[in-house]
């Protein structure tokens, strides 16, 4: 698959114990050259792992800007069909990529799932609770039937919601992506992932004020509606229900 038609954006910090590995596993399926690093002003070698890879594009911040503001330049630095977005750490095995991208075929935006396989993903309780509990509660204000809304790993079609109107940057911008869909007609497929937490390194998210911040703005969008957020493209989608 060209870069023409997939683009895969990794948003990465401080990952330099599996960012070699999760190039290879990429370069495996034949879909290195898709690759779009967004590099967050890694401070641990991370970037020079980057530089060294033989395929793929890297962008860099040269201070540490947000996750949300890495998955927009990301999307923004693409020129795709299909978007796939996914974590460098490994917690997601690349692997599910070609299922994902079968899925769009389907669906205009998939998520990849932890919690609809035979298992249970091997998490704390609390944030198995505190995903379901934003699971739910984005269900309800939006009609949606997600299982799990702080997904890693996601798919999308260009012309399924105006990325271009992602303005956040922190970890909130996973509700401004799901708010987007919902607000552009469109509703979420998702396939089953596997889950590995991660191996080296640690989580960059502070769970419990994440969680009150994202029902915060899923709260304020609902209550703004799509006009504020969609302006004259509320209609300039298809609409998959």
């Amino acid at each position: 698959m060209t870069p023409d038609a997939l683009s895969i954006v990794v948003p990465i910090r401080n990952e330099v114990g599996s960012v070699d590995e999760f190039y290879r596993r990429v370069e495996a399926l034949g879909l290195a050259d898709c690759l779009i690093f967004v590099d967050n002003a890694s401070t641990d070698g991370t970037l020079a792992r980057l530089a060294a890879l033989p395929r793929g594009q890297v962008i860099r911040h040269a201070t540490n800007e947000g996750w949300g503001a890495s998955v927009r330049d990301g999307i923004a630095a693409s020129r795709s069909t299909s978007i796939v977005l996914i974590d460098g750490d490994l917690e997601y095995p690349p692997e599910a990529i070609p299922r994902l991208l079968a899925a769009l075929e389907r669906h205009p935006v998939v998520y990849g799932s932890r919690f609809c396989g035979p298992r249970p993903p091997e998490m704390p309780l609390a944030r198995r609770l505190g995903n379901a509990v934003m699971s739910r509660f984005y269900n309800l204000l939006y009609g949606q039937r997600t299982t799990d809304f702080a997904t890693g790993m996601k798919g999308m079609r260009r012309e399924a919601a105006p990325w271009q109107r992602l303005r956040l940057n922190g970890w909130e911008h996973g509700a401004e992506i799901a708010v987007l869909v919902a607000f552009a007609g469109n509703r979420i497929g998702e396939i089953a992932v596997d889950y590995s937490p991660r191996q080296s390194g640690r989580s960059k998210m502070r769970h419990v004020r994440e969680a009150v911040k994202v029902i915060g703005y899923l709260l304020w969008f609902r209550v703004h509606g799509a006009a504020a957020m969609l302006g004259e493209e509320k209609t300039a989608t298809d609409k998959h229900r």
